[in-house]
């Protein structure tokens, strides 16, 4: 349950910095092609901060 928590906590941190800097690249456009592409870049930013929240959760474990 501990893990479980842990995981879900690192997953939201690290996510939440990569929609900063995602935010930060396509802050001043308008165009429908850079919204989707901001789309898929908060898509591929869970995938890896799911990865890098189980990393860290087994880093923690050690």
């Amino acid at each position: 349950m501990k893990e479980k928590i842990l995981m879900v906590f690192f997953t939201v941190v690290y996510f939440l910095v990569f929609c900063y800097f995602i935010d930060l690249v396509f802050r001043n456009t308008l165009s429908l092609f850079t919204d989707l592409l901001a789309i898929v870049c908060w898509g591929i930013a869970l995938i890896i901060s799911a990865a890098l929240a189980d990393y860290t959760v087994k880093k923690i474990k050690e």
